[in-house]
């Protein structure tokens, strides 16, 4: 009979669990496979039917001009116009034939002039307007037009060079279009311009889509005819659930004797084992068994020689322990500052200390024997008898190997705050408790002073700063051309004073947050190529300021640790900000990103003044300073360091730094790497991507329309920026995107070829054109835009759509 925490009993329980897994991994990586290709075949099949149904439109379309064409030219219809009464019988008869079992919903003639002269039908006479047939009338040609959901053919009729009138017939689009696709059975839209649309039916839920817009050489591409073809998912699920259902099936049924095997092998192990612990249990030595030469044999020969030369030591050495260990541990307890006490398994005072004589103001022969409790308030006094009771009766313990806070009190009835710290010890086989307990009345009293002043800095401090700070740049915003220059240079010091104080009490609060542990930190897997960029990004206005060029060197595309991306970020704005500050005008700041044995490691180079040697051993102490005069040349708390060093250590790395004066400085962390197997960081991986920002790549060389984008979009994703095409390619094999925008024209010429690049295969496309070109685009492009004011806004909304979706397909999948 197997236990429940048996050796056989887990041994198959982890069999079971790797069949179970591996399973559960062919089923899913096999159904996905089978889903995809499920899902292009139909998808080749929808984008087929698609052109199809634009060829049958747009042959059915010429197929009604030809008609009006022909009646137009037709001797008859020249003789008919010209004398008109001897032929209204014939226009009788023309126009019958062209609405007669067509889609024609309304024919007439109309003379040079545009006025009707000859109707089919006499119910409506006010759709022929002007417009339809000026362009025929002036330049004897006939057209095709589209106006709120009516294809009009027009047709001149000629005499002699000279357009006597013509014939105009009206066709519904609505009708049109249930003619040629009446026998569809998928759901579909077609949209003519920006303004009509006709909808057969519309897929709910999660779906997806194919779109084809009318070629060129056709006639329906004067309209911007399109036709859209979508089917839901499920489509695809129900086609491979028999598929499915059986493989399933057929997998249960194999890890049936896959289980028994990995019972029995259990069983087989655990059994020598088991017999062995019974052997040891009963405390009879030597161990016999009946196998020889193999390990449960060499464990019983361990267990025999080890219990005989126990038995050896014990004998030579328990009677020195009894002699010195008694008085040793006497000395010890009574000349140690802090008060110990040890109790019984009833709570009496076994041993009463010098130290807690003089803390609690009793004399050892007064207490011992008495009850703990005596020691305590009322409240705690009662709860300490019930923590013992519990804990004899087997509850497990609270605070044995622990340190707390308790009121404790004295023999004159005085509290105080003390720390409390229990052990568990055995004395000649009876147990006992031993209490180390310090006064932290003082140390509670300056916990309090230091809360207070955190508080009044945080509440009383902070608030009206802020109102100062904000009312002093408001008049300088708006009033500086009309204030004096002496009292304009007093408002920028005090605004320049008022954002060091600022920054100087927010640097003090994240110290108080790291001394009492209430600094909070959020890991997660990051590639530090993409936060580094993005921390030059920030600081990229900084620098321009102090007229200081940054530069980003990378040695290592895939440098992901598990950190706070935030704090990294706050560490890297210290550094950077300190070697913008300390760089000369016209300046470089290097970052350097290099892996340095396990480790990643950044550098921040600037070519300063450097950091005088005798400072060197004081740089990362808080409020320092290497100019600490009140004419120092840059401004600064003396906090950012420390921060940094903390948040860096926090994360198991180092902060550091070398420098010579007169050539700058260097200051470099590492951080541990994070094992990674892939090249790139899938979309879908085990993160909640429910928690996480999309990804939006941007890949132009114009920096006024990226501005544009990132204004619009700042708050929907995270926006990055590539000029180039090997930009853009390193930061694809960094990170994935779940869009892409992409400017086909760029100036190097690259757009086409990073269009057909692989690396843009799982990320959705738009691409954005200086003119329309006739180009085959891949399938992942969702959307194409001219380059135009007018277009922005239209871009805005598609992106939305676009990272709705991802995000909600997202959240499926995971």
């Amino acid at each position: 009979m197997l236990t429940k925490n048996s050796i056989a009993q887990r041994f198959s329980r982890s069999i079971l669990k790797l069949l179970v897994a591996f399973f559960v991994f062919v089923v899913s990586a096999t159904t996905v496979i089978e889903v995809m290709r499920i899902e292009r075949q139909f998808k080749s099949h929808l984008d087929d039917l698609a052109q199809s149904g634009l060829n049958a439109l747009n042959a059915e379309l010429n197929v009604q001009r030809r008609g009006v064409a022909r009646t137009a030219s037709s001797k008859l219809s020249i003789n008919s116009l010209i004398d008109i009464d001897g032929g209204r019988a014939y226009f009788h008869h023309a126009l019958d034939d062209l609405t007669l079992f067509n889609t024609v919903e309304d024919a007439l003639v109309f003379d040079y002039a545009g006025n009707t002269l000859f109707r089919h039908h006499h119910h409506d006479t006010d759709w022929l307007t002007p417009s339809l047939v000026n362009d025929t009338l002036n330049t004897a040609e006939g057209v095709i037009k589209f106006s709120n959901g009516f294809f009009y053919i027009v047709e001149p009729i000629v005499y002699f060079d000279t357009v006597q009138g013509g014939i105009i017939t009206r066709i519904p689009a609505n009708i049109l279009i249930q003619r040629v696709l009446q026998d569809t059975q998928h759901a579909f839209i077609i949209n003519i311009g920006d303004t009509w649309k006709y909808i057969n039916s519309e897929r709910q839920g999660f779906k997806f889509t194919i779109t084809k817009e009318a070629k060129k050489e056709q006639v329906l591409s004067d309209f911007n005819v399109s036709l859209t073809y979508s089917e839901s998912y499920l489509f695809l699920i129900n086609e491979i659930t028999p598929w499915l259902t059986s493989l399933s099936l057929l997998g249960l049924l194999a890890l049936v004797p896959s289980i028994v095997i990995a019972r029995n092998l259990g069983r087989r192990m655990a059994d020598p084992i088991s017999h062995l612990a019974t052997k040891v249990k009963s405390g009879k030595y030597p161990i016999s068994v009946s196998q020889e030469g193999d390990e449960i044999a060499m464990l019983a020969d361990a267990f025999n020689d080890a219990t005989e030369k126990l038995d050896t030591s014990n004998k030579l050495d328990l009677q020195a322990e009894r002699i010195s260990g008694q008085s040793q541990l006497l000395a010890i307890v009574d000349t140690v500052v802090d008060c110990i006490i040890t109790i019984d398994i009833k709570g009496k005072i076994a041993s009463f200390n010098p130290a807690a004589e003089s803390l609690f103001g009793y004399r050892a022969s007064d207490v011992i024997g008495q009850n703990v409790n005596i020691l305590m308030p009322q409240k705690e006094a009662s709860e300490h008898d019930q923590y013992l009771e519990n804990y004899l009766q087997g509850s497990p313990a609270k605070i044995i190997g622990m340190g707390r806070e308790v009121i404790a009190k004295r023999k004159d009835g005085s509290e105080f705050n003390a720390d409390l710290s229990i052990s568990e010890m055995f004395v000649s086989g009876e147990k006992r408790f031993t209490g180390v307990i310090r006064d932290i009345t003082e140390r509670k009293r300056h916990d309090q002073i230091k809360s207070e002043f955190i508080a009044t800095v945080s509440h009383e401090l902070r608030t009206p700063l802020t109102s100062i700070r904000g009312a002093i740049g408001l008049v300088l915003g708006k009033f500086a051309d009309q204030i004096p220059e002496k009292s304009h240079r007093m408002l920028t010091m005090a605004l320049r004073n008022c954002e060091r104080l600022t920054l100087l009490i927010n640097d003090i609060l994240d110290i108080e947050k790291f001394e009492s542990g209430q600094m909070t930190f959020n890991y997660s897997r990051i590639n530090l190529n993409a936060l580094i960029r993005r921390a030059i990004e920030d600081n990229e206005g900084f620098a321009k300021q102090h007229l200081v060029n940054m530069h980003f060197e990378s040695h290592c595309d895939n440098a992901f640790v598990n950190a706070d991306a935030m704090r990294l970020q706050q560490v890297m704005a210290n550094l950077l900000s300190n070697a913008i500050k300390y760089s000369p005008s016209a300046g470089t700041v290097s970052v350097r990103l290099h892996e340095h044995s396990d480790d990643y490691r950044i550098d921040v180079t600037d070519h300063g003044p450097g950091i005088p040697t005798e400072f060197h051993a004081h740089i990362f102490e808080r409020f320092s300073q290497a100019d600490s005069t009140d004419t120092r040349r840059v401004g600064g708390t003396g906090l950012g360091l420390s921060i940094s060093q903390a948040i860096v250590e926090r994360h198991h790395g180092k902060l550091n730094f070398y420098s010579v004066p007169g050539e700058g400085a260097t200051f470099y962390f590492t951080l541990p790497a994070e094992p990674c197997d892939q090249t790139r960081l899938i979309r879908h991986s085990a993160l909640d991507i429910s928690d996480m920002r999309q990804q939006v790549l941007c890949i132009d060389d114009d920096d006024h329309c990226i501005e544009t984008l990132r204004d619009m979009l700042t708050t929907y994703a995270d926006i990055s920026h590539a000029f180039s095409f090997d930009s853009a390619k390193l930061a694809l094999n960094q990170q994935f995107f779940d869009l892409v925008i992409l400017n086909i024209d760029i100036a190097d010429g690259s757009g086409e070829k990073l269009l057909q690049s692989p690396l843009l295969k799982d990320s959705e496309i738009i691409v954005v054109m200086q003119e329309d070109i006739e180009k085959v685009l891949p399938d992942q492009v969702k959307a194409t835009f001219y380059k135009s004011p007018s277009s922005i806004k239209r871009l805005k909304n598609e992106v939305r759509l676009i990272l709705n979706r991802s995000h909600k397909e997202g959240q499926l999948n995971a």
